[in-house]
């Protein structure tokens, strides 16, 4: 019996760097967009699984680019480029009045930072596991298994929603049902279809 319903947060919750932020920040930095990707790609998983500070990361960015553009306005930029998707989050606190909702998220230490104006704590209460405070993320098992020992719960009690062909892949084969994310209309359908078939296995 379905449970808890997992949501990612950048590319679900809010939106991601493929929204227009990396283009942001390539502008910003003064550098291409293919060039300011493969250096946030080095970047990323370090700061995710919290082996470096956000601070450091914005630095970083700026070293491996040869920016040298004022470390407070790129940090302004960051932190104002990701942007709540409503209609999402309206979907989850909905969803909230019938299961239990959760919010896991690959994010750095300035997640409390960020979260001052997305304030996803009003839908997801203090069920918000970040990467970077856990020292593990997303798509190694130890985070989805940390979660589920949280949680209370089996794998196959829980829906896994994320915008990351990856991601989702650990949490199938972990026994989570999930559904990879690409639009709120798509997730609705493919929720819809996994509590269909929850159902009819409950009433076999």
């Amino acid at each position: 019996m379905i449970k808890t319903i997992i949501f990612d947060n950048h590319g679900v919750i809010t939106s991601s760097t493929r929204d227009g932020a990396t283009e942001k920040f390539s502008h910003f930095l003064g550098v291409s967009y293919d060039e300011f990707e493969r250096v946030w790609d080095t970047l990323e998983g370090d700061v995710d699984e919290g082996k470096i500070t956000n601070e450091e990361f914005l630095l970083e960015l700026m070293a491996k680019t040869g920016s040298h553009k004022d470390i407070e306005g790129f940090r302004k930029l960051y932190f104002s480029s990701y942007y709540p998707k409503k209609d999402v989050q309206e979907f989850a606190k909905e969803l909230g009045k019938k299961f239990e909702i959760v919010l896991l998220t690959n994010f750095s230490d300035a997640f409390d930072e960020a979260n001052k104006r997305w304030q996803l704590e009003k839908i997801f209460g203090d069920k918000i596991f970040v990467s970077g405070k856990l020292r593990m993320r997303k798509p190694n098992d130890d985070i989805y298994l940390y979660v589920l020992k949280k949680l209370g719960k089996r794998p196959e009690e829980t829906v896994f929603i994320d915008d990351n062909p990856e991601f989702i892949e650990t949490a199938k084969r972990l026994g989570m049902h999930t559904i990879l994310f690409k639009s709120l209309k798509q997730a609705e359908k493919g929720l819809e279809n996994i509590l269909k078939d929850d159902y009819a296995k409950k009433t076999d």
